[in-house]
């Protein structure tokens, strides 16, 4: 994330030479401006026992082979569960290991002969339709499969919800999850079924509901894909086979959960950041009352840098790298007792109204907090980048000279 703040050194001119005079003498400063680009990134960390849940779920699951359209929604829908353990790594994404079993019922239309997967398996024997056919079953025009399975599998998951807003994913009450994975898929031996195993690939997306801090309820959509030949059947021309599945749950964050925020900040822009501090901290202890300072303010119509960048399309900044902005305004505020300054909402790509409340917050600021009175404050809104010529001032406040 890329932000602009206005950082102010102001550079004293005679600052040290007064130190070594009488206090009494008039000490002249000259105020230099200069505007720097902060690039930082920001990481989460957390120890590796933190942001643990654990799921269980009700499934339904419905097989998808080449012939199994021949039977029913309703009579290939079948019940399952599952049992998850997970871990956030980060608030936009996690892993998870999940084991789930289910029936399956499917449906073979073809000719005998297409069961291959086992080595005394021939031609002109089909071990599922023997099955039937010893239960009295017409298996003439095709026969069911009736499967018992289980499956193993991880998934690496993704929060939806943050790549269109912020990262308090513990505090939402909605949140949406996709998830790609891989997956085993083991059958049983059942109704002629013989030991079958086939990896699969998965996908898939949660919708939770978030009913305390710790308790969640869960939808999931999602769906396995595997070889043709997972429920024995070669099939006549497709190279794949589908699992349906949808699942309702409850999950349960277990341990701590959260993470530390760590701002990576260019070694050349911090030090530029912590300059501005110490010249901060050193005229936070020179008496005032001791300074007579020289009438070098200003213009009226001029425009005062620093700005306070806003986060875009809100009414909010960011206080660890913008309240300096504040200060410096205060302080010229301070210094220049009978100026008057107007607070400019800019308009650049930003509504009128959110310009405006913009500027009123900075002014709220500067009443309630440093003491500036409101009425040597106005409130305005503008195109400040048309107005100035300037760029780089789209989602800011700024501030200009009127008396």
């Amino acid at each position: 994330m890329k932000k602009i703040v206005a950082s102010i050194a102001m550079v004293w001119g005679c600052l040290l030479t007064a130190q070594a005079q009488a206090p009494q003498k008039e000490v002249n400063r000259t105020v230099q401006m200069d505007t720097i680009e902060v690039n930082y990134k920001t990481r989460y960390i957390s120890s590796f026992w933190d942001n643990f849940y654990i799921e269980a779920d009700f499934a339904g699951r419905m097989l998808m082979g080449e012939d199994d359209a021949s039977l029913s929604f309703g009579k290939r829908l079948k019940p399952g569960f599952s049992l998850t353990v997970g871990k956030w790594l980060h608030p936009d994404f996690g892993v998870r290991l999940n084991f789930g079993g289910s029936r399956l019922k499917g449906w073979n239309a073809g000719a005998t002969g297409i069961y291959a997967y086992h080595d005394s398996w021939v031609d002109n024997f089909d071990p599922v339709q023997e099955y039937w056919n010893n239960k009295g079953v017409d298996t003439k025009n095709g026969y069911k499969q009736d499967m018992k399975y289980y499956e193993l599998n991880a998934d690496f998951l993704f929060d939806l919800y943050n790549i269109f807003t912020s990262n308090n994913r513990l505090n939402r009450r909605w949140t949406s999850q996709g998830y790609v994975g891989v997956g085993m898929l083991r059958t049983a031996k059942y109704h002629g079924m013989e030991d079958n195993v086939k990896v699969a690939f998965r996908l898939g997306v949660t919708g939770n509901y978030n009913i305390t801090d710790r308790l969640g309820a869960h939808l999931t959509v999602g769906c396995a894909l595997t070889g043709s030949s997972f429920d024995g059947e070669l099939g006549k021309g497709d190279k794949f086979s589908g699992i349906l599945n949808g699942s309702i749950g409850l999950s349960y964050r277990i341990g701590r959960q959260g993470y530390k925020v760590v701002r990576l900040v260019p070694k050349e822009q911090l030090a530029a950041l912590n300059n501005a501090v110490t010249l901060i901290r050193q005229e936070q202890i020179v008496p005032g009352d001791t300074i007579e300072v020289a009438k070098e303010r200003m213009t009226v119509g001029s425009l005062l840098i620093p700005s306070v960048v806003f986060i875009p399309d809100k009414n909010d900044f960011n206080e660890e790298l913008q309240m300096v902005n504040v200060f410096r305004i205060a302080r010229y505020m301070m210094r220049y007792k009978d100026a008057k300054i107007a607070i400019v909402g800019n308009t650049g790509k930003t509504d009128n109204r959110l310009a405006r409340h913009r500027a009123e917050k900075i002014r709220d600021i500067l009443v309630n907090r440093y003491g500036i009175f409101p009425e040597r404050m106005e409130i305005r809104t503008y195109d400040v980048n048309a107005k100035y010529g300037v760029t780089g001032y789209e989602q800011s406040v700024n501030f200009t000279v009127v008396e």
